[in-house]
């Protein structure tokens, strides 16, 4: 009984390295702030916000530095978008 389980540890241990951290894609598009409805925007900040929490599982799972980068100026950039949206979206109201 304590081989099998010592097998099934190894076995759990070395194939963690072999799984893959799965980067999410960003919103497909983001409403023009300057013209959408509120229904638009509620629906773009959930998606935004869905992306970024499943960013930040990805980033913890992530040991690349350069991919870590790239996810995170990604991140940003997302973000920096849906702001200036939302901006535009007060601005007319």
């Amino acid at each position: 009984m304590t081989k099998f389980v010592s097998v099934a540890v190894l076995f759990m241990a070395l194939s963690a390295p072999a799984m893959a951290c799965d980067r999410p894609d960003s919103p497909a598009s983001l409403p023009n702030g300057g013209n959408a409805s509120k229904e638009d925007m509620l629906a773009a900040k959930k998606a935004v916000d869905a992306f970024k929490a499943s960013m930040e599982d990805y980033l913890a799972c992530e040991k690349s530095p350069a991919r870590i980068d790239a996810a995170q100026k990604e991140l940003v950039k997302v973000a920096d978008n849906f702001n200036a949206q939302v901006r535009a979206f007060k601005a007319k109201t």
